[in-house]
């Protein structure tokens, strides 16, 4: 999956980060994860949980060592895949809520070990916001009838209040799933490509493509210009060194 999404971090650079944070003296460290990816399979769910165990192994084995009488700790938060325009992943549909509800329940149950917690993000949070995230003109009305009808700051969960948007949407008659579920095809056009944001559309389907393949595409600060379209003429972003190992934060196509 990590290919997949193209992000660049392996398995042993996370267990050597989380190494150097246990041995520096912290006991809780916190994992973040994301499930729902297009292309997604049991198997790698099942990958959340083992590597949280391992980084929770480890940690335990650091305080062991040092004679910590405070017990290691990991805690893991999971977000659900939000597909978002101007990335490979803007063509493909988002889970099903009973899908994602399904998938967080799976990997609940195969985290139950002492000092490792996990939270999860709220699936209807998520829904509505690949709907917004891929929607078109017509969900402005949308957004002007849940204002009316008393949603604000929904960004805080204390405030979010996803029957009110349900009711916004059907007192227009749509439904989110509409955007949020859509799966387009690569030729379909899209409601936001009268935006230009530099990045080719064409680089964009070769990384879908390139992805559903598992082949990774390298930083092309660190290898050749890979033809994304947003640099023109002679710029080339050209860092080295240490400094280009510092900066690499793991992007990913997602």
């Amino acid at each position: 999956m990590r290919d997949i999404i193209n992000k660049g971090v392996t398995e042993d650079d996370l267990m050597s980060a989380a190494a150097d944070a246990f041995e520096s003296g912290w006991d809780q460290i916190k994992l973040y994860f994301m499930i729902g990816l297009p292309f997604e399979t049991f198997e790698d769910i099942d990958g959340i949980a083992s590597l949280s165990r391992q980084v929770l192994e480890l940690g335990r084995k650091v305080a062991k060592a040092r004679g910590k009488a405070r017990r290691a700790g990991v805690n893991v938060s999971v977000s659900s895949f939000v597909p978002k325009p101007h990335t490979p992943f803007q063509w493909f549909a988002q889970n099903s809520r009973e899908q994602l509800e399904h998938k967080q329940l799976y990997l609940k149950e195969r985290m139950r070990v002492r000092g490792l917690s996990v939270s999860f993000h709220d699936v209807r949070a998520s829904h509505l916001e690949a709907a917004f995230a891929r929607g078109d003109r017509r969900l402005a009305p949308v957004i002007q009838r849940a204002v009316q009808l008393g949603c604000r700051f929904d960004g805080w969960s204390e405030q979010f209040k996803p029957g009110l948007w349900h009711q916004a949407f059907a007192d227009l008659d749509l439904d989110p799933s509409m955007w949020a579920n859509a799966e387009y095809g690569l030729d379909d056009p899209l409601p936001w490509d009268h935006i230009n944001m530099g990045v080719s559309r064409e680089f964009l389907v070769r990384e879908a493509q390139r992805a559903a393949r598992g082949v990774t595409t390298p930083d092309c600060r660190e290898a050749s210009c890979s033809g994304c379209g947003a640099c023109s003429g002679d710029v080339r972003v050209r860092l080295a060194g240490e400094f280009a190992a510092s900066s690499r934060q793991g992007g990913g196509r997602a």
